[in-house]
């Protein structure tokens, strides 16, 4: 991939451009931001230009036998790594190398900008949690200290170093703290915080900016052409400067969610009358994935936010429910007060945990339901 083939960010383009031309780019770094932003892309991009013969006009020249290579993902020197799982293939001692094929296509597919969710589902590990576990780090080390094969540089691509379990994090550390000679480590992540300390402390952190409405706008009418100029700009506005979302997936989603927010927010008003309905609820929203559960708890935080913004007097481009019916849309927003937010915070965000734990989600779904019904009360 070419830097000019990443969507904006261009600051942070000529920023590793000249990094990377006065021999000053770091041996290990982090590229910190949601992958709609373009952190794979930019991770692509680099280590194309890095590796490529014939670099001018701050890019690689996508020409020379080196980009020819890594634009198939398929470069000797290049070494893929990111989350898998079980699935019915890979039953057991699942790696990133028994997925390597798949992974190509995926990206290559999806231009670079990709999501854990749907790659998931691509690979068909179905319901489950891919992390990168410690045979990858294994593999990560062996390929570290092995010598080039065409290139001055082999660079190892980690997608998504926020997943790397506890045991393949320790197995980086001392690799990345005295690196082998011309090895560079590229990692991304969404999740910076999720990461080890000891392993931060020996990348350097590139951050990542949403894309600008105007970019989103663009890209939403190239390949929506029927939409007109209003609905480019509000649906341009919805994605909050992330590509990822620009999918026609995303907006009806983001359609059964806010419904699903508006529905589960008047059984919680409504909880000490309405125990019937608060469980056939539970018993139909149970059945959604762990991705889907997760999203909608992370669209809930979002929303309680602007609510909260919005209470305040904060200028809003919309309503923040804007598409919500008029009596829901008008009162709810009023009982999100300093008095419960922080309550309505906490509780939300253990029911986003309590998914990566393996949750009961009927208990999980109820417990919410009842506990936001009593913080609702505290306004």
């Amino acid at each position: 991939m070419r830097f000019s083939q990443v969507k904006g960010q261009d600051a942070l383009k000529a920023k590793v451009v000249d990094m990377v031309d006065n021999h000053h780019f770091p041996h290990a770094v982090l590229i910190s931001g949601k992958d709609g932003y373009g952190s794979v892309a930019m991770a692509l991009a680099i280590a194309q230009y890095i590796a490529c013969e014939n670099k001018h006009d701050g890019d690689s020249c996508g020409e020379c036998p080196s980009c020819n290579k890594y634009q198939k993902l398929v470069h000797p020197d290049f070494h893929l790594y990111f989350p898998t799982t079980t699935t019915k293939r890979v039953e057991k001692d699942n790696s990133a190398s028994l997925f390597t094929e798949e992974f190509r296509e995926y990206v290559l597919g999806h231009e670079g900008y990709i999501d854990f969710n749907s790659w998931i589902e691509y690979m068909g590990g179905e319901n489950k949690q891919g992390i990168i576990n410690v045979r990858d780090a294994d593999s990560i080390v062996m390929n570290a200290t092995l010598k080039t094969f065409v290139s001055k540089y082999k660079i190892i691509f980690v997608w998504g170093a926020d997943r790397l379990n506890a045991e393949a994090s320790n197995k980086l550390l001392k690799i990345l703290e005295e690196p082998y000679p011309n090895t560079i480590f590229i990692m991304t992540a969404e999740h910076k915080e999720k990461i080890m300390p000891t392993i931060l402390s020996r990348v350097q952190t590139i951050f990542l900016s949403p894309l600008s409405d105007e970019t989103i706008a663009t890209e939403l009418k190239e390949r929506n052409p029927e939409l007109t100029s209003e609905q480019v700009n509000y649906q341009a506005m919805l994605c909050e400067g992330d590509l990822n979302r620009i999918s026609e997936e995303f907006f009806k989603k983001e359609n059964e969610y806010r419904e699903m927010f508006v529905q589960i927010n008047r059984l919680a008003m409504t909880y000490k009358t309405k125990a019937s309905e608060i469980s056939k609820f539970v018993d139909d929203k149970s059945k959604m994935t762990r991705a889907n559960l997760k999203e909608f708890f992370s669209y809930c935080i979002s929303t309680i936010e602007k609510c909260w913004l919005y209470n305040c007097g904060v200028p809003m481009i919309q309503h923040p429910l804007e598409m919500s019916e008029d009596i829901f849309k008008k009162n709810y927003p009023k009982f999100i007060t300093q008095n419960n937010l922080d309550g309505i915070y906490t509780i939300l965000e253990k029911s986003y945990h309590n998914v990566d734990r393996n949750a009961n989600a009927k208990i999980n779904l109820f417990n919410l339901i009842i506990k936001l019904g009593m913080l609702l009360e505290r306004r």
